[in-house]
């Protein structure tokens, strides 16, 4: 963990002791922006039985959105840097799969290698150092977990108004640029006031998990 995932857990840990159970909690709007999201992140594919790793879990929101949106059956695994989001998940749906983990870091708390679905939502708006770099990392990181695709979501350069910005701001163009370096089908939508895009990532059917690699920060070694 650097500095800036230290900066963030405790940004994160004064949030949760102020709001509890609440999207303020997680530094959302409201709680339709956020289940808006959700809507989108599953709409890359999730299908019955499917397993899906929750990046940046937070309070666990997405695994009840799914459990009320016919999702219940996919198979749910919930991460978070933040030892107090992840202390309210378990507490919150007792027995289910939720874990303290940074997902750059080469020991993982979970057996799997890999997952179907990885997803993230929310997860690059406050990083202060080398955001764009912290991004592509973490893509990479996400589709190396990914047995099917990858779905994330930025907040988005043609938000406009950039004097204003307090949070990290992605350009469009240079993620999907990014992503469709690799060769996956990529596509990318903006929301319709463009501040913020979704990104889907399709693992080609003859492609073969690379060998899992060992990440440092803003990169990764084999």
């Amino acid at each position: 963990m650097d500095e800036d995932d230290r900066r963030v857990v405790g940004l994160y840990t004064g949030l949760v002791k102020a709001h509890g159970h609440s999207h303020r909690a997680l530094d959302w709007t409201s709680t339709e922006s956020q289940t808006g999201r959700f809507r989108v992140l599953s709409d890359i594919g999730f299908a019955g039985g499917d397993s899906v790793l929750d990046v940046g879990c937070g309070l666990g929101d997405f695994l009840a959105w799914m459990r009320d949106n016919d999702l219940s059956d996919v198979r749910y695994t919930g991460v978070d840097m933040t030892p107090a989001m992840i202390d309210q998940c378990r507490t919150r749906f007792p027995g289910e799969r939720f874990f303290v983990a940074n997902i750059l870091e080469s020991r993982m708390p979970f057996r799997e290698r890999r997952f179907d679905w990885v997803v993230a939502s929310g997860i690059f708006a406050h990083r202060k150092e080398e955001p764009w770099d912290y991004m592509k990392t973490a893509i990479a990181r996400m589709m190396d977990l990914a047995g099917k695709g990858v779905a994330f979501n930025s907040q988005s350069t043609l938000a406009g108004q950039p004097q204003y910005w307090t949070l990290f701001h992605a350009d469009p163009e240079e993620t999907l640029a990014y992503c469709q370096s690799f060769g996956w089908e990529t596509r990318l939508f903006h929301t319709p006031d463009r501040t913020d895009f979704t990104v889907y990532m399709y693992r080609p059917a003859d492609s073969e998990p690379p060998p899992r690699r060992r990440f440092s920060l803003f990169g990764f070694r084999s």
